[in-house]
């Protein structure tokens, strides 16, 4: 009888240790969400909806469940209905270990029903914060550029066209930005004719935004007028292999580290650097914009 009775205990502590495990595991079983890409949706006063959003910043019923670089599937530990937020996220100055949600976009939310061992397949499309500003927009498809030569310029500088000139000249729609520099001709330096008085300082996010395709290394510079800060250096741009990439080239904290004043140009420079072949430096859809906080 005693035997018996230490038989029926042993099978009952090895069952419920057993449904313990189970609930355990199924505690442990995810619910996915995959996110391919990121895509930017723009009205005509905002410009191209070009984009390069590498990452998702995920948030589940407001908290942080980390970055993912794109595309991935992300397991979430829950079931059920829960609110998700999808930050699109950057590679800031172009550098790939500086992954930051960017903060002109407004995030994706939904209430979304997580389903454990599903997948949920997410489609995104993002807009510009309704506070998002555009100081410039050029996009290289009116004739009167934005950009003016300097003295130092040597280059041609002129629209592409998609017509005349080989397709990877042109980024989209008829024209790109093209400077061309031989041996003779070795200098390209352009600036915006436009002066930006009314960027913000105080932290408030400043960015521009630039398609580009170069064989040469283009250097992007800030110069201040009236008492502010001298030509600065804001990126580099590495030649690109004939591919046409984007930047976000975050302005924030230049300008307001500067105290002496506030108006500025940017100018784009480069030089001639292929020997016998051409250089070439292919821009659009350069922006200048920012977003007030308040």
């Amino acid at each position: 009888m005693g035997n018996k009775y230490l038989i029926f205990i042993y099978l009952s502590v090895i069952l419920f240790l057993s449904a313990c495990a189970k609930e355990l595991d199924e505690a442990y079983i995810a619910s996915y969400i995959k996110i391919d890409k990121i895509e930017m949706q723009t009205t005509g006063a905002q410009g191209s909806s070009s984009s390069s959003l590498t990452d998702a910043w995920v948030y589940l019923d407001g908290e942080e469940r980390g970055a993912y670089p794109l595309p991935s599937t992300v397991p979430l530990l829950e079931e059920g209905a829960h609110k998700i937020k999808i930050a699109p996220g950057i590679k800031l100055n172009g550098v790939a270990g500086t992954r930051v949600p960017y903060p002109l976009v407004e995030p994706f939310e939904a209430t979304l029903d997580l389903v454990k061992d599903s997948i949920r397949h997410l489609d995104i499309e993002c807009e510009y914060y309704s506070t998002t500003a555009f100081a410039m927009i050029e996009d290289f498809e009116d004739i009167n550029f934005k950009f003016e030569t300097t003295n130092f310029n040597t280059a041609e500088w002129r629209p592409t066209h998609s017509s005349t000139d080989p397709s990877e000249y042109v980024f989209e729609g008829y024209h790109s930005g093209g400077a061309f520099m031989n041996s003779k001709d070795t200098v390209f330096q352009v600036v915006t004719k436009q002066i930006f008085d009314e960027l913000p300082k105080q932290g408030l996010p400043v960015f521009i935004e630039m398609d580009f395709n170069v064989n040469t290394t283009v250097v992007l510079s800030m110069t201040g007028l009236e008492g502010s800060m001298a030509s600065e250096v804001i990126v580099y741009l590495a030649p690109t292999n004939g591919v046409w990439k984007k930047i976000y080239v975050n302005l924030t904290s230049t300008i307001s580290y500067d105290t002496q004043g506030d108006e500025y140009r940017f100018q784009l420079s480069a030089n001639h650097t292929n020997g016998d072949n051409e250089t070439i430096v292919l821009i659009d859809n350069f922006k200048v914009l920012y977003r007030d906080l308040q």
